[in-house]
């Protein structure tokens, strides 16, 4: 029941983004041109919640001073990385204390905040993207494809949320949702998006070298395919027992070329920063030839098998 289930919800998700509205982009830009986006290289305390938020607030003011639009956290930015006993005691609803604290300084600085959090509904708990604008508490967004082994109290998000701004609709993929599924990002660009942000909790990973390679190629390709640019906040330092490896940072299509470019940071792998870009939104319109109609050249009737039981011998069954 459950495989029919996620099934059913899987493929109303992928329908939802194969309409005809990924001609959003053809039409003239009615938002504004330009936003500066500030990603933070974040260290949570895990188990000291009222601490992680103040230290929440403080980055929060300095991006803003710095001239930020949007300000985003990583992923599970207020909690760190909990025992699954724990997150019962440390998750809040969406309103609560945590984002109306947050929703404060959003108004007085006329900032969009995103930080991640467990946002606890009834007895469900999610990995949950926080949103918060100068006009209040937004709502959040959550990890729709959570990773068992490492959040396993976490429920699968169940749609992928456009949150308007005066820049235009914003997209939120938080972690593995982003690098191991390039649908998520797709989805959002389809439906007109051209700013992506990533929360996220990217660890180092002792038993493989190229893990920053990864982290960096995954990323540039987002912004490359989908013609968007693409906003990562990652932890830094140690985190809940984890090794983080910062490199926060804004990618984006190169202009004039069929490549990325790094319009900030990365940040350092060392502490904790602030890295700022101002974006031109409609740059995005102007890209080669060759990668100029990628979302015009779809052809989503040769999607659904992508909602299809994956085919027998194909899962990892090496559980060592």
């Amino acid at each position: 029941m459950n495989r029919i289930i996620a099934y059913v919800v899987s493929t109303a998700i992928l329908i939802s983004c194969m309409g005809s509205s990924a001609d959003a982009r053809k039409d003239k830009w009615p938002f504004k041109e330009m936003v500066t986006v500030s990603c933070v290289n974040f260290t949570p305390i895990t188990g000291d919640k009222a601490v992680t938020l103040a230290k929440i607030k403080d980055f929060t003011v300095k991006a803003a001073r710095q001239g930020a639009n949007i300000i985003v956290f990583p992923e599970l930015a207020l909690v760190g990385i909990p025992k699954p006993a724990d997150v019962s005691k440390i998750a809040e609803p969406i309103p609560g204390p945590s984002t109306q604290e947050i929703a404060k300084l959003a108004k007085e600085h006329n900032v969009f905040v995103i930080f991640g959090m467990i946002e606890e509904q009834g007895t469900t708990f999610y990995n949950a993207a926080a949103v918060v604008g100068p006009g209040g508490i937004m709502g959040a967004q959550h990890k729709v494809h959570p990773i068992a082994f490492m959040e396993p109290w976490a429920a699968k998000g169940k749609e992928y949320k456009l949150f308007e701004t005066p820049y235009g609709p914003i997209g939120i993929g938080i972690c593995y949702s982003t690098y191991c599924f390039p649908e998520t990002a797709r989805c959002y660009a389809a439906r007109g998006a051209r700013l992506f942000l990533k929360p996220t909790a990217f660890p180092e990973f002792p038993d493989c070298s190229d893990f920053k390679e990864f982290y960096m190629t995954v990323l540039g390709t987002r912004a490359i395919e989908n013609s968007m640019f693409v906003a990562s906040s990652n932890m830094v330092g140690m985190v809940g027992g984890y090794p983080f490896f910062g490199y926060s940072g804004i990618f984006g299509p190169k202009p004039g070329y069929m490549s990325y470019q790094m319009f900030a940071g990365p940040a350092t792998e060392k502490k904790e920063a602030i890295v700022t870009a101002s974006l031109n939104l409609k740059s995005l319109e102007y890209l080669p030839d060759a990668v100029s109609t990628i979302l015009e050249d779809r052809n989503p009737e040769m999607y659904k098998c992508l909602v299809a039981p994956v085919a027998t011998g194909l899962q990892n069954t090496d559980k060592k």
